[in-house]
């Protein structure tokens, strides 16, 4: 069998966590998977994985044998792709992953626009916000909220833009409980407290006077869009978040900022996507085109 092959499937095994996966995505049986990676092994003279009933996992010499192979392999396609592209024209599928409430209205028009742009291109959109290395995982780019939690060096993170956070409450709870006038009152509310930060129970607000911390509690904490901006509407406190998961509902009254002379801190937006000599056709205009969209839009403001 081709070796080239045979490292193009031991790398998907790595990535997809077995044999079984493996196969399904390659379109190959177990067997013929397995065989790949026994006649590796025996070429190369060395154990590259550890079997169990349950689980596969790499040996030292396999996971030093992935990393080159993975890089070997991300030229090999690229000089193929570059060979077979018509004036590196993006074609193909393009793997992209982004937080679950990442601002997916906006991402889905700027994913539209592209592949109007580029009829040739394909998008595979994933949701989902735990992936430690998406790079790794199989996506060609990633968005991050925040700093990208793998700190890899074949990895790049260039900024698309900031999100803007805000306090917010329906003008029910606010008529029942008293809108507070300073950070300090706010230990005195329920309060719907955002997950996706370091404490989710202490929360810093930036005013004129310097930084203030304030420790609060409430009966929710998550990170989902979804249940604070209901929560909050319904009534049930004082919520905390990025402005785009309120943006709607504010602007309609059904519910008003809290506290707006304070400012909460902000979280980067970053497109991740491998370290290259050259990025392939269709991460490169993914990249400056999300670049260029995010930087004119106003929706994390």
């Amino acid at each position: 069998m081709d070796r080239f092959e045979n490292a193009r499937v031991f790398t998907t095994v790595i990535e997809a966590g077995g044999f079984t996966a493996a196969a399904e995505r390659l379109g190959l049986s177990r067997a013929a998977t397995s065989k790949h990676v026994l006649q590796l092994e025996e070429r190369l003279g060395a154990r590259l994985l550890d079997r169990t009933t349950r689980r596969v996992s790499a040996t030292d010499a396999g996971r030093r044998f992935y990393e080159q192979c993975r890089r070997i392999l991300a030229e090999l396609d690229e000089a193929e792709r570059s060979a077979g592209e018509l004036h590196n024209e993006p074609r193909g599928e393009l793997r992209v992953i982004a937080p679950t409430n990442f601002g997916l209205t906006e991402l889905g028009a700027a994913i539209t626009d592209l592949v109007v742009a580029y009829p040739k291109l394909r998008v595979n959109l994933t949701a989902n916000d735990h992936v430690t290395d998406p790079i790794e995982a199989g996506y060609d780019i990633a968005i991050s909220v925040g700093r990208p939690r793998s700190t890899a060096s074949s990895l790049i993170a260039r900024k698309l833009n900031t999100a803007r956070r805000t306090l917010c409450a329906s003008p029910d709870y606010l008529k029942r409980r008293g809108t507070p006038q300073i950070p300090e009152e706010l230990t005195g509310h329920d309060c719907l407290c955002y997950s996706y930060i370091a404490e989710p129970d202490e929360w810093h607000l930036i005013g004129a006077d310097g930084e203030r911390v304030v420790k609060v509690s409430g009966p929710i904490v998550t990170s989902h869009r979804q249940v604070l901006s209901t929560a909050a509407v319904r009534g049930l406190g004082i919520a905390y978040g990025p402005v785009a998961f309120f943006r709607a509902d504010i602007d309609a009254g059904h519910l008003q900022q809290v506290l707006p002379d304070y400012q909460l801190p902000e979280a980067t937006i970053y497109a991740v996507y491998p370290a290259s000599h050259r990025l392939s056709a269709k991460v490169k205009v993914f990249n400056d085109f999300m670049a260029r969209h995010f930087a004119a839009s106003t929706i994390f403001r």
